[in-house]
């Protein structure tokens, strides 16, 4: 639904009604969304406030917009890109010997059991570093192909997949996150249509306006060293065979995207032996997002992976007839690296 649709569906007493009986903007929102079952942003109303306040110069409601966003406009200034914009803001320790792998999420379309099974699994491996595989956000609205009327247009949708960032954020505040196709849509989207990145917000500003995500961190490729010499080569993504491509970097690879492909792959030469490992996905099989492919042969494999001891780990969400987390993780962890 477009920006001014929703507006139309809140008089100007009920936004200013929920404004005076909140104690902030945020929990306005959440009020106005709950008044008429859709998504109310902080930031649209933020907007709508601005709007009400301003005033003609008999002193009556301006009703207008064209005033208000020349203004708001005027108001912007152009940011200078810097390459420390995908760092976090502190340094840390690094530790790989227990490393929990998070495969493509895409909120706001998640499993709506992913944060409560990652959870179960970070009990049992105890990692002591999270990479992210990336396809953090979904980012359906901003699609280089068609957009499901249905669905959110970009707004809300943003707004709910910063819900899901935010909690995840808080379970697991340091994260390496590995750039992708969809997270990156935004700048994509922006590149094709010939928007300079100087007029586009960072990844952490965009997913955490009011602060947060100050641990994430994120990068085109992640290359670690285990505890036993081995070197890991995380990245979202692999152009042709994900074997001959660990061959030619002489690394172990971990990678997300597929979303049906869920496997530990081997492949020696004279010289050494390398694996792959494709760690299958977080996503919402049912949501109208992947609507597309309903036909696929292939389905979506849930769940995550984790390197433990230098070794790689498949953990996959079991999963009850109606596609939800049965909570019962830690016997599948048990009998695969105990």
């Amino acid at each position: 639904m477009s920006i001014g649709r929703i507006r139309k569906l809140f008089t100007n007493a009920e936004v200013h009604t929920a404004v005076a009986n909140s104690e902030s903007t945020q929990a306005a929102a959440d009020a106005l969304s709950r008044m008429r079952d859709i998504v109310v942003s902080r930031e649209l109303l933020r907007y709508w406030i601005r709007h009400l306040e301003m005033k003609k110069k008999d002193g009556e409601p301006y009703a207008g917009t064209t005033v208000l966003d020349r203004n708001m406009r005027s108001e912007l200034t152009l940011r200078k890109p810097s390459l420390n914009d995908d760092l976090r803001e502190f340094p840390i320790e690094v530790d790989n010997s227990r490393i929990l792998v998070i495969p493509d999420q895409h909120a706001p379309y998640s499993h709506p059991d992913a944060l409560v099974f990652l959870s179960d699994v970070a009990a049992t491996v105890q990692p002591t570093r999270v990479v992210n595989l990336g396809d953090e956000t979904d980012g359906h609205a901003l699609s280089f192909h068609d957009s499901d009327p249905g669905l959110d247009s970009a707004g809300p949708e943003l707004y709910r997949a910063r819900i899901f960032l935010q909690a995840l954020a808080r379970m697991f505040p340091v994260q390496d996150i590995c750039h992708s196709n969809h997270g990156s849509l935004v700048y994509r989207k922006a590149f094709k249509t010939g928007i300079p990145v100087e007029y586009i917000k960072p990844y952490r500003d965009v997913l955490f306006p009011d602060g947060g995500g100050e641990g994430f961190e994120w990068h085109e490729k992640i290359d670690v060293t285990l505890p036993n010499g081995d070197r890991v080569i995380f990245q979202h993504q692999s152009a042709g065979d994900i074997l001959n491509n660990a061959a030619h970097e002489r690394a172990n690879i971990v990678q997300g995207h597929e979303h049906s492909d869920f496997f530990i792959r081997y492949r020696s030469s004279t010289s050494a032996l390398y694996w792959a490992m494709v760690s299958g996905c977080l996503i919402d099989p049912k949501a109208l997002a992947f609507a597309y492919g309903k036909n696929f042969p292939k389905r979506p494999v849930i769940g995550c992976s984790a390197i433990i001891d230098s070794q790689p780990v498949l953990i996959p969400m079991p999963l009850d007839d109606n596609g939800r987390y049965t909570g019962n993780v830690s016997g599948i962890l048990s009998l695969r690296w105990s």
